[in-house]
């Protein structure tokens, strides 16, 4: 046998078993391309929603393997609590007390990006709304004028931060107004029969109430309360410690489709957006996109004040420090996956 040939064979023998005892990427199938994965999220019809949905229909997630499932919720405060179960992989949603306190007990669930702040120069996405008849008469053109009126909000969550905010501009407090409760579905119907006199509200039900041509916008929430980092996304234990690295790609998907966001309303955005809402193009053409960071940051500052009313009602124990906020690992990683690609 030729020497050469008898000295291969072990050579050939050592380069197999050392491709053998490789570590293999479950993550990706042999063809290179990531094995398709199943990640639950909430679902919504907000529009700062839109780089999800956006993602979804430029094939962004399916490019990094991931097939969204879509869990409904009557309320997002109905999702919160999934995350720790692991029942819900990703939370996209409002910071409400509920999110505050899951994240001061449960270090494996973590804010991981940015969705929405209120800030000043910006588009108004909250505010506070009046009948139009009672502004043009002059009954109701400040806070002061609040007192003893029919206002739809909450005490709790950002109208409820919004109103308190407003109020004590005139030394006023929830005690002065009548709360009531009604549906949003509602809203239109309550100010065209005089029902209520005031709404707190986000979009879309702010520009479609301004659209029906019976209200008026008495305060806007960036001079309230702003700035103040008023969504985000979340993460439970799956995406952040157990698969991290499936936590990553949902990241750079997600972040793509801020991108696309972040290019506004062009026809191609407006129709993504009209389809996944069911709302009518010019309401969503009209309405304000909240500013959404293209590298995902958060501001984590721009809750110290938001915190402390949560603090002094008792909402909220004791406020959070940054580390048990957010974890900015899977944001950097997520980004640095697609500036690799």
């Amino acid at each position: 046998m030729d020497k050469r040939k008898v000295l291969m064979i072990p050579l050939i023998v050592i380069v197999f078993l050392m491709n053998a005892c490789q570590p293999k990427n479950e993550a990706q199938a042999p063809d290179g391309d990531y094995e398709m994965t199943t990640v639950t999220i909430n679902d919504s019809v907000q529009i700062n929603y839109a780089p999800i949905y956006f993602a979804q229909t430029e094939g962004y997630f399916e490019e990094y393997g991931i097939q969204l499932e879509f869990l409904n919720f009557n309320s997002v405060t109905e999702a919160v609590p999934l995350l720790v179960s692991g029942d819900l992989d990703v939370y996209a949603g409002s910071i409400t007390t509920g999110l505050m306190n899951i994240l001061a007990q449960e270090p494996n669930v973590k804010v991981v990006a940015d969705r929405g702040k209120v800030i000043e120069d910006s588009c108004t996405f909250q505010a506070i709304l009046v009948r139009k008849d009672l502004y043009d008469s002059g009954a109701v053109r400040n806070a002061a004028d609040l007192e003893g009126i029919r206002v739809r909000a909450t005490t709790a969550g950002m109208t409820g931060y919004q109103l308190r905010a407003y109020l004590a501009k005139a030394g006023l407090t929830f005690d002065d107004v009548e709360l009531t409760n009604i549906p949003s579905s509602s809203y239109i119907d309550a100010f065209n029969n005089k029902s209520v006199d005031a709404i707190v509200t986000p979009e879309f039900n702010l520009t479609r109430l301004l659209m029906n041509g019976n209200a008026v916008i008495l305060s806007k929430a960036e001079e309230d309360i702003g700035p103040l980092q008023a969504s985000v996304l979340a993460f439970g234990p799956r995406l952040l410690d157990e698969d991290p690295e499936l936590g990553t790609r949902f990241m750079a998907a997600y972040l793509k489709g801020v991108k696309k966001y972040n290019e506004g309303k062009t026809e191609e955005n407006l129709q993504a957006a009209v389809e996944k809402t069911g709302q009518d193009i010019e309401l969503v053409r009209a309405a304000c996109w909240p500013p959404i960071r293209e590298d995902g940051w958060i501001n984590f500052s721009y809750l110290d004040k938001y915190q402390e009313w949560n603090v002094e009602t008792g909402q909220l124990e004791e406020m959070l420090t940054e580390e048990q906020f957010w974890d900015q690992s899977i944001l950097e990683a997520g980004l640095a996956l697609l500036n690799n690609d």
